[in-house]
């Protein structure tokens, strides 16, 4: 392979092809391993490079993810990428990495200039120099405060400084002073560069030059740091005069008598400083924050120029912020103000060339054309040279890139820049970034009613919010509809809201003289329709696929399936729309488009030439995620849901914890598909109950239960609706369950009846038996003996000669459930053999939730060792990661009291500060709840009065309307003293 670190990131192949490291930390990950090949780097230090000093709590687990990628990325060559205990190494072979050989030419330069050879000097210097293609890892955010970046730029100026004093040495002048004058104003303090201008000027017969430069340093070295220039560059001053002294001509001739001289010419008065501001938005509101921000950073003391970035989407406001910003700034900068449009986004014009907008803003200067150098280097350096002892705004709007912009920056510290651009051109060092999102709700309002010139009434504030929020609160969009308000006095707001709420009309209603959302949106895909570029064509194919799924965000997975890319090419092209604003990263990792770039995106997808690729790619996605789910259901419930249909579509994973993690990444998707997002894409009933089935266990094991009653109850109207009385029986199974789980047992008896009803009339007797069992053991609970007895006999007549182990374990966890009402020791008996069918046939959820039972059975009859031991059985019964949330919330529930039981509230207490992370984490109510119920009496035992009552105020508030066991109990304790010892409670409490 072929490393190179000395430019933008590159990765090569042994044949040469370019490796994709697409994602950003990914990325970042790989070149601070890069920096110190073949030796480990600390895990502090990667988490470092990649978050900062603060890294979010979730970054150890995220550094394993993004190291994984990076092997991915490394494909046959993963085995490179080691963890050691001291941290991460990545391994490079000699001649693999450009550092590694940028390093080696510089010893040999150093080596030749302590030894005087000159040509050796000018070979290897040369040699490493060609090695750069810009700033070390210019591409890499986080990367230019990085110890090895300023050792390479360091290194790169020595060998510079090395160069030239070899070719000075040679006599080599050709070409030698426009590279010394860019090096001078880059770095005005760096004397050697200096003194060598001088001395190469002063040789080719410029002596006066050479004396100008000496003059400019020894100013800027008093000024700056109050010290004259050193003996190297007193020398070469000396060496100038004596020069210049050597050309002096001879002692003047006689002059004639003549005319007597004319009067001198009265002297031209200096020109005004350049103003080339545009007026500031006439009505600008909110940015309050970054505002303050600018102008905190700017208030600060410095040693160069002040560079800030505001970047964003089209149409967010970018310009009127930095007019805005610059008109409140132009007292400051006497020497003048700057404006440039970079033109990187604008409808039909190409992007300003570097060189060509250095020409711009030296003429703006007031540099004669015919100066300015043709070289863009030297042309660079007499910009800065310009500006160096200046107090000079620079507005440099709509910039396409960093290369574009870099040119452009002065170095003196009097001067400023506001940089506006759709991307954050994240490697610029020392930039103050303000990224822009889309208005408040307030802020928005306010700008439609100043730039309309209306006042609502009261009732209008419905309409002018809608009108807000389907401009996505973007200001372009908001002054656009202000204008259209304020031309047509006969448009009311409520009008026009009803226009914009016509998604197909959206950008139409948009759009007014030469303001338009769609043009801007359409200058940023256009720009990545360039022929040749792989990258960016892929991208903007990438948006119209945005426009065909209808979908709360968008993973590179998915968009490699549907467009059939590889994944990290998918990465890529999110990552270019990200880049260009057109797209934003969430934290989780997805992509999400803002509405109005949804809609955009929408008419890319419905164009006549890419209605059967539209169409193709919905059933591409559809089908992927269905079968996804299904896939993921039979992992996690193999004896319930076996895997049915073709492998070679669904999503490449293999075991229980691989569907666990593809279903946590694509979860919001999958449930907005599953609520009803599929049939809006055409997908039939059966298959979106597919889905809804798919989905159950995951969500269950989870503990998402309001997700769990959202999808279910839909599920029931989609059957109802399509006359599937079998699917009708599934969905209200799942819905009571759901019920159950959020400790809504009443709901859940009503609805199992209807499912055994269903079941009695299609004559399916395994789901009779089966919804009959769940009904009993809901009645039992809900404290109706009777009823549950004998709806658990109708349920035993129902049952086979031969069952399943599946249902021959569930069916003696309910027979244990009804007998714990008489003879909980029977009742033991029940739920072992529970335990032991689902051992054997390898059904882990069913033998979990049958120690469970045996645990809390064991609480009941005083022995809390046997339950403590029967929970952590059921705890190890499941992988780590997985597990039916039920049942664990409950195994964790039952270890606090059994540690409470035995006297042992303090380990207790650490086992309800790890259970209530875990809940939080699921937001089920029920289970803090129920956990704060436990809390409360461990808190008692700590003799921690104050607390528990504390605790159990917040119990009973988490627990009012469901059907919890302990409700009783729970209000006796919340109203009156606690004087029952811990000691004492040992029976145990309900669930």
């Amino acid at each position: 392979m072929r490393f190179g670190v000395l430019g933008p990131l590159t990765v090569h192949d042994d044949d040469g092809s370019p490796v994709v490291v697409g994602a950003p930390k990914v990325r970042a990950l790989l070149a601070v391993l890069l920096l110190e090949p073949n030796r480990p780097v600390s895990t502090d230090g990667v988490m470092t490079a990649l978050w900062g000093e603060r890294p979010p709590a979730t970054a150890t687990a995220s550094l394993h993810n993004h190291l994984a990628r990076l092997r991915k990325a490394l494909g046959p060559h993963a085995d490179r990428l080691r963890s050691r205990r001291e941290g991460v190494e990545l391994r490079v072979g000699a001649g693999e990495l450009d550092l590694d050989d940028f390093d080696g030419l510089t010893r040999l330069a150093r080596r030749a200039t302590a030894e005087e050879d000159w040509e050796a000097v000018c070979r290897e210097a040369g040699a490493a120099l060609a090695l750069w293609r810009g700033l070390p890892l210019a591409d890499v955010p986080g990367t230019a405060g990085h110890p090895a970046t300023a050792r390479l730029l360091e290194q790169r100026l020595d060998l510079l400084d090395s160069r030239s004093e070899a070719l000075l040495r040679l006599g080599r002048l050709d070409g030698l002073p426009a590279e010394l004058r860019a090096l001078v104003a880059e770095h005005p303090f760096r004397e050697s560069f200096s003194r060598r201008l001088m001395l190469v000027l002063s040789r080719t017969g410029r002596q006066a030059e050479a004396l100008a430069v000496f003059r400019s340093l020894r100013r800027t070295l008093v000024e700056e740091l109050g010290v004259e220039p050193g003996p190297a560059v007193q020398d070469a001053h000396r060496e100038v005069l004596r020069s210049a002294e050597g050309r002096r001509p001879g002692p003047p001739r006689p002059v004639r008598p003549g005319p007597p001289p004319e009067p001198p010419l009265a002297v031209a008065p200096l020109p005004p400083p350049v103003a080339q501001l545009p007026s500031a938005p006439a009505v600008f509101v909110g940015r309050e924050a970054q505002t303050a921000r600018v102008r905190t950073a700017l208030g600060a003391d410095r040693t160069q120029a002040a560079l800030v970035v505001i970047s964003g989407m089209a149409g967010v406001g970018k310009t009127g912020l930095a007019l805005h910003l610059a008109a409140s700034l132009r007292e400051d900068f006497p020497d003048g103000q700057l404006y440039l449009n970079l033109h990187g986004g604008t409808p039909g014009v190409a992007p300003l060339q570097p060189a060509e907008a250095v020409a711009q803003l030296l003429l703006g200067l007031g540099t004669d054309a015919r100066r300015i150098p043709e070289d863009p280097a030297a042309a660079t350096a007499l910009l800065r040279s310009r500006l160096a002892a200046t107090r000079t705004l620079l507005v440099l709007d709509d910039a396409a890139g960093v290369s574009q912009v870099l040119p452009l920056l002065p170095a003196g510290a009097g001067c400023v820049v506001l940089l506006t651009s759709r991307t954050t051109l994240a490697t610029l060092d020392a930039a103050v970034d303000v990224p822009l999102d889309p208005l408040s709700d307030a802020d928005g309002a306010l700008l439609l009613a100043r730039a309309s010139g209306r006042a609502w009434a009261d009732s209008d504030g419905a309409a002018v919010a809608r009108i807000v929020a389907l401009c996505g609160r973007l200001p372009l969009a908001l002054r656009v509809s202000a204008a259209r308000l304020r031309s047509r006095r006969t448009l009311t707001v409520g009008n026009l809201a009803e226009r914009l709420a016509r998604p197909e009309e959206r950008l139409d209603h948009l759009e007014l003289e030469d303001l338009s959302v769609r043009r801007s949106l359409r200058a940023a895909h256009d720009g990545l329709r360039r022929p040749g570029d792989l990258p960016d064509e892929e991208a903007a194919a990438a948006l119209a696929l945005v426009g065909a799924l209808d979908l709360p965000e968008y993973p590179a997975p998915l968009v490699a399936w549907t467009m059939d890319l590889p994944e990290r090419n998918a990465e890529r092209a999110l990552e270019r729309l990200a880049e260009v604003a057109l797209l934003q990263e969430t934290a989780r990792g997805p992509y999400v488009p803002h509405d109005l770039v949804r809609a955009y995106a929408r008419e890319l997808a419905d164009q006549p030439h890419r209605k059967a690729r539209t169409a193709d790619t919905v059933a591409r996605a559809l089908r992927w995620y269905v079968e996804g789910a299904t896939l993921c259901s039979a992992l996690l419930r193999p004896t319930f849901w076996p895997a049915t249909g073709p492998a070679a579509t669904r999503p490449p994973f293999t075991d229980a914890a691989a569907a666990l993690a593809w279903a946590d990444a694509e979860s919001e998707n999958l449930l907005f598909l599953a609520s009803g997002g599929a049939e809006r894409h055409g997908l039939d009933a059966a298959t979106n109950l597919e889905l809804v089935n798919g989905l159950f266990p995951y969500l269950q094991d989870r503990g998402r239960i309001h997700d769990l009653k959202r999808l279910t109850r839909h599920a029931v109207t989609v059957a109802r609706a399509s006359g599937d009385a079998a699917a009708e029986g599934r969905a209200l199974f799942q819905l009571a369950t759901a019920h159950y789980s959020g400790g809504h047992l009443r709901p859940g008896v009503d609805l199992f009846r209807q499912a055994v009803d269903l079941s009695l009339r299609l004559g399916d007797d395994t789901a009779r038996m089966l919804h009959l069992g769940n009904l009993a053991v809901l009645l039992k609970i809900l404290g109706r003996p009777d009823e549950a007895r004998s709806t658990l006999s109708e349920c035993l007549s129902l049952r086979p000669d031969d069952p399943s182990p599946n249902h021959e374990a569930i069916l003696l966890g309910h027979q244990g459930h009804i007998a714990e009402l008489a003879d909980p020791r029977e009742a033991l008996g029940y739920h072992r053999r529970s335990a032991q069918v689902a051992h054997e046939a390898g059904i882990p959820v069913l033998r979990q939730m049958a120690l469970c039972n045996l645990g809390h059975l064991h609480l009941r009859l005083g022995e809390p060792i046997e339950a403590l031991d029967r929970f952590q059985d059921a705890l190890e019964a499941m992988p780590a990661g997985s597990g039916h949330w039920n049942a664990e919330r409950e195994v964790r529930l039952g270890r606090v009291k059994a540690l409470l039981s035995l006297g042992l509230p303090e380990q207790a207490e650490q086992e309800c500060a790890q259970l209530l992370e875990e809940i939080t984490a699921r937001g089920d109510t029920y289970a803090r709840g129920l956990l704060a119920f436990e809390r409360g009496h461990v808190r008692m035992a700590l003799a921690d009065e104050a607390g528990a009552r504390t605790l159990w105020r917040e119990a009973l508030a988490a627990l009012e309307g469901t059907d919890a066991e302990v409700l009783g109990e729970l209000r006796t304790l919340v109203r009156g003293p606690a004087d029952r010892p811990a000691a004492h409670r040992s029976a145990p409490r309900g669930r």
